[in-house]
Order: C-alpha cells, then sequence, then structure tokens
C-alpha cells in the first residue's frame, strides 16, 4: 500500500514557481509597475558592485535603457548584454527585452 502512494504522489501537484505566480494580484504584472519588477531582477542578475553604479532608466519597445555612473563601466556591461537579457527574459517566463543601451552618466 505504501508503494502506491509513492508511484501516484506527485501527480496533482504544481512546481512552486506556478503556485506563487498565480497567486499574485495581476496588477504587480501591469506595465505601470514594469520598471519596478525589472529594477528588482536587475539587482538580482547584476550583482551588488554592478547594482550600486547602474539604475534602469525606462524601457521602450523591448529594448531597457540602463543609467551606468562611469564611461569605463559600459564596455564591460556592453559584453554582458546578451547574457543579462536571456536571464531577466527567463525570469519573467517570456521574451519582455530584446535589447539593452547603457548610458555613461557622470
Amino acid at each position: 500500500m505504501v508503494g502506491n502512494l509513492k508511484r501516484g504522489a506527485g501527480k496533482n501537484w504544481s512546481p512552486i514557481r506556478s503556485v506563487l505566480f498565480r497567486s499574485l494580484p495581476d496588477e504587480i504584472f501591469s506595465k505601470a509597475n514594469q520598471k519596478e519588477w525589472l529594477t528588482y531582477h536587475w539587482n538580482l542578475v547584476v550583482g551588488k558592485e554592478i547594482a550600486e553604479v547602474s539604475s534602469i532608466d525606462k524601457v521602450a519597445r523591448g529594448i531597457l535603457h540602463v543609467r551606468v555612473e562611469g564611461k569605463e563601466w559600459v564596455p564591460v556591461l556592453d559584453s554582458l548584454k546578451k547574457k543579462i537579457v536571456q536571464e531577466i527574459n527567463s525570469r519573467a517566463g517570456e521574451s519582455l527585452l530584446n535589447g539593452i543601451v547603457f548610458k555613461a552618466v557622470a
């Protein structure tokens, strides 16, 4: 009998990610909150050091515009664009971004 319970035990379970996603209110994922969502995930994806010198400016037509403190960061971040876009899209569960533009600010 115990063997029968173990074999069928996972049939009605959902991954925790999907359960959490369904439990959140729809307005969290609205366009109005998109910048907040992206800022939160930007900080997680790029890490503390890069997050401290960068900030999301806007999203327009699938392009994420990011301000960076110091022009020396732009070439470094340019080399990571593809990886960052892939990770953010993976977290979003859809193709949210097509690219990133970095702008150095004084």
